[in-house]
């Protein structure tokens, strides 16, 4: 988009509000998205975590019941 005079007009760059709803510059804005999206990848992490060691806590318990089964024979 042009003005009168032929110059391009670039827009005034809004920036996004930091955590506590203030505005902030370009440099906090990208410091609090890479804190909302190191918090996200963390959860992720630790409900893999979570299902990983759920999954090794059933694998265990049917280990022992065979072997438990095992030596009654």
């Amino acid at each position: 988009m042009n003005d009168l005079f032929g110059n391009e007009i670039k827009p005034i760059k809004v920036y996004k509000r930091d955590s506590i709803g203030r505005f902030a510059d370009e440099k906090t804005a990208k410091y609090e998205r890479a804190l909302t999206d190191a918090a996200k990848y963390k959860q992720m992490y630790l409900a893999a975590q979570s299902r990983m060691r759920g999954m090794a806590r059933i694998l265990r318990m049917k280990d022992e019941l065979i072997s438990k089964l095992k030596n009654n024979d």
